[in-house]
């Protein structure tokens, strides 16, 4: 994946370098920095920061990763082959077909509304959400 660097400080600032995260807290997503580390163009690997990176450019990717990986997008209704780790409501049929309502960048799927949830679900294309 690329790294975009933003640092006006970092020597390869304005830069999009392979690479990627390194060292990811979950548990405080947002609060403290994740670790990231490219190859700079003389192929040294350099490590960056949160603060040093455009996020919301890495998370696209990691995004677009993991729609690909599912072969569905938010708004596409789905049959699910295996759910992945999650849960749903009490009353949720795994049988009937649901609609994608959400992905992250980490690869969590919510369907109809978080009715059910699963990490890195399987998933079998009924029909496609109408591009407007």
């Amino acid at each position: 994946m690329k790294v975009k660097i933003i640092d006006p400080a970092h020597p390869y600032c304005g830069q999009e370098l392979e690479g990627g995260i390194i060292y990811l807290d979950i548990y405080h997503r947002g609060g403290r920095p994740d670790l990231y580390a490219v190859k700079s163009p003389e192929g040294k690997t350099v490590g960056l920061l949160t603060h040093q990176i455009d996020e919301a450019h890495y998370e696209a990717q990691e995004l677009n990763q993991k729609i690909e990986r599912l072969g569905a997008n938010v708004g596409d209704t789905v049959l699910i082959i295996r759910s992945g780790s999650g849960g749903c409501n009490l009353d949720f049929d795994w049988k009937a077909p649901h609609v994608i309502t959400k992905i992250d960048s980490s690869g969590h799927v919510e369907f109809d509304n978080n009715a059910a949830y699963g990490f890195r679900p399987d998933v079998q294309v009924v029909s496609r959400a109408q591009e407007i």
